[in-house]
């Protein structure tokens, strides 16, 4: 039983203000990643490791990459076996055309009592609040059993290399649980679903857009592989069903390109043809399966297609000598993750939800994958990812996060570490 008192020390210790600041600096920070426009991860992983240096954490940096470095925070408040990691990420997607937005992507501006700019919701405000609960945790002087490790990591909306590397150096082994700090709307999520990226190229022959016998159209490949795919996830939701927590599987072709590269022109039938399809899984699917499934595509598009131009070429007399070719390529793939509903990290994130905003969270699944897939997949870590946010928001025009909201977020990050890390004879 944690008293009272304590927990009145640590909420005393978050001021609004301090959350709400932090959160609009660092959205101020334009951290989409990309390397033509000359941005990245840098300026705002800086603002964090100032941030926390400046309130007498013990704070590293480490290049992942050019221009994309983690900060690792750290603080021991006792001895313990037990270490809580917080984890928010520092790069945000493009805000695509600037606009279609009625506030500047990266100014943070604050209209009734909401805050607008790619990053508020995903997932700059949990990063903030996840720093902010840490400091007040820090300031409260509480004596816990364990120490907090916050992650500010690079790298999570693309090849999650932020995290790897992180786990790659070491600094996961003795986290005993996580919070991943991502907006789902103060829900406790204890599972995600799988992910499997993969890239279908196609291999044609340029020609004249007047002339296609003189060359070989990727496009029928590209059709035959895009209802694959919806036949694939068809099976999928027959076989698996829905997941209680995560919803249906699914099969995404999300960038369709042809040519694979160079600017498009309407009379240039192009040789070659790119597909980048996401693939979400629940528990149950066989990740070794789908691969099968997505090679075996490529290759029967690839045959489908080549039947085809000979049947046209018999029609018209014609013998065309090439042969268009399919290839499959996988990217990524992370595995579906799953904590116990009473694993401790659980028990004392619904704990704070409850003492911090006096209502009882239900417990769900992140529709997506986050960084904590890494963490549970590699290190068997158990984590939970909650945060601030309306869970559809992230990657939209006019971004949003709730301030409020934002606020209640990190009381219930500084309460579930309080919790987590409080003296008793488990930890």
């Amino acid at each position: 039983m944690i008293p009272k008192q304590a927990v009145s020390r640590v909420l005393n210790a978050i001021h609004p203000d301090d959350v709400i600041d932090l959160t609009a600096r660092l959205v101020r920070c334009n951290s989409v990643w990309d390397p033509q426009a000359g941005t990245s991860e840098a300026d705002a992983a800086a603002l964090a490791a100032g941030w926390a240096r400046d309130r007498g954490f013990d704070v590293t940096e480490e290049t992942v990459a050019p221009g994309r470095p983690n900060v690792i925070v750290r603080w021991t408040g006792g001895p313990g076996r037990r270490t809580l990691m917080f984890e928010g990420h520092t790069d945000v997607v493009t805000p695509g055309d600037p606009g279609r937005w009625r506030h500047d992507p990266f100014g943070a501006q604050i209209e009734n009592g909401r805050m607008f700019g790619r990053g508020t919701n995903d997932t700059k405000g949990n990063l903030a609040a996840m720093l902010v609960a840490m400091a007040a945790l820090k300031a409260s002087g509480i004596p816990l059993a364990g120490s907090l490790v916050g992650g500010v990591l690079c790298d999570e909306e693309g090849m999650m290399t932020g995290v790897q590397d992180f786990i790659r150096r070491g600094h996961a082994d003795r986290v005993t649980a996580a919070v991943v700090c991502e907006p789902q709307d103060g829900l406790v999520c204890i599972a995600q679903k799988g992910a499997l990226r993969a890239r279908f190229t196609v291999h044609g022959r340029m020609s004249h857009g007047a002339m296609p016998l003189t060359g070989l159209n990727p496009a029928p490949a590209v059709a035959r592989i895009i209802d694959g795919l919806a036949d694939l996830e068809a099976e999928a939701v027959d076989a698996f069903g829905e997941d209680p927590l995560l919803g249906w599987p699914s099969f995404t072709p999300t960038v369709v390109q042809a040519p694979a590269q160079g600017p498009p022109q309407l009379n240039v039938m192009p040789g070659e043809a790119e597909i980048l399809v996401d693939v979400r899984t629940i528990p149950g699917q066989a990740h070794e399966a789908i691969r099968q499934a997505l090679s075996r595509l490529a290759g029967q598009s690839a045959t489908r297609v080549n039947d085809r131009c000979r049947e046209v070429d018999d029609r018209f007399g014609i013998r065309r000598p090439w042969t268009l070719k399919v290839g499959a390529r996988f990217l990524s793939d992370r595995p579906c993750t799953r904590t116990e509903a009473d694993a401790p990290i659980v028990v004392s994130a619904l704990w704070a939800s409850r003492e911090a905003s006096g209502r009882t969270a239900e417990i769900a699944g992140v529709p997506g994958a986050t960084d904590g897939t890494f963490l549970w997949a590699l290190k068997n870590i158990p984590i939970v990812t909650m945060g601030a946010g309306d869970r559809t928001v992230p990657h939209q025009v006019d971004e949003w996060v709730d301030l409020d909201q934002l606020v209640e977020t990190a009381r219930i990050y500084a309460l579930t570490a309080l919790h987590y890390l409080y003296p008793g004879d488990s930890r």
